[in-house]
């Protein structure tokens, strides 16, 4: 691999990095305001739009992070497993992983189906138990993908 090849590989990987980490933190912050407004708004919108930039950022930014940190790896000649960072920041991205899968997307839609039903006044219960443990999951979530960003830039171990 060329070095102009290489950089352009570790600057997909930063911007993979920041789309995917930055969508996480956005989402949770706009998200919440968006729910505290659902009495004057429709919160029909965030819900849908937690969905599309999941879609987008989370999945497509996550992906392209993995597929570029492992070429990078690969490139530079480190063993993926056995490269104590590599390893610690694929650990906690699979952590985040998990529980995007089994708490985010189900609870997202729930979220979707409540608000698109009404939820917002006819059943808020639904809604908002929904809400919660998608706020707190998914902010429990971004402290393994902090870690990652923090095992990327310090190398521990290494």
């Amino acid at each position: 691999m060329t070095p102009l090849e290489l950089s352009t590989l570790k600057a997909l990987h930063v911007v993979a990095a920041i789309g995917f980490v930055g969508n996480v933190v956005v989402t949770g912050v706009w998200a919440a305001v968006a729910f505290r407004a659902r009495a004057s708004s429709d919160f029909r919108v965030a819900a849908r739009a937690i969905v599309i930039t999941d879609w987008i950022f989370t999945f497509g930014g996550g992906a392209l992070l993995t597929s570029s940190g492992i070429a990078l790896a690969m490139a530079r000649g480190f063993p993926l497993w056995d490269t104590p960072w590599i390893r610690q920041a694929v650990i906690a991205l699979g952590l985040s992983t998990v529980l995007w899968l089994v708490v985010l997307v189900p609870a997202q839609r729930v979220m979707v189906r409540a608000a698109s039903a009404g939820a917002t006044t006819e059943q808020p219960d639904t809604l908002t138990r929904a809400f919660h443990r998608w706020n707190i999951t998914g902010w429990l979530a971004t402290v393994p993908l902090v870690y990652a960003v923090w095992c990327m830039v310090a190398k521990p171990g290494s």
